[in-house]
C-alpha cells in the first residue's frame, strides 16, 4: 500500500498544485482544499493512474488518503 500512498501523492502534488509537505495519509481532501469537482478529476486521474474503477460517489471531501489507498487497493486485490 506504500506504493500506491506514493503513487498517489505524487499524482496530488503534480496535478492539482499540492506539496509533499501538504499531503499525508491522514489528511482529507477538505483539509487540502479540494472541493467536490477536485474530486472527480482526482476520482478520473487515480482511475488511469491504477487502471481501477473509481466512481465520484466513492470519494467525499472527508475522506482521507489513506481511504482513498485503501480503496485503491481493495479494488486492485478484486481485479
Amino acid at each position: 500500500m506504500n506504493t500506491i500512498l506514493q503513487q498517489l501523492t505524487t499524482l496530488l502534488v503534480e496535478r492539482f498544485g499540492l506539496t509533499n509537505n501538504e499531503v499525508n495519509a491522514n489528511s482529507t481532501f477538505a483539509e487540502l482544499d479540494l472541493d467536490s469537482l477536485a474530486l472527480v478529476e482526482i476520482a478520473l486521474a487515480a482511475e488511469k493512474e491504477f487502471h481501477v474503477p473509481i466512481r465520484e460517489d466513492e470519494v467525499s471531501p472527508y475522506d482521507t488518503v489513506r481511504t482513498m489507498v485503501e480503496l485503491i487497493a481493495a479494488k486492485k486485490e478484486a481485479a
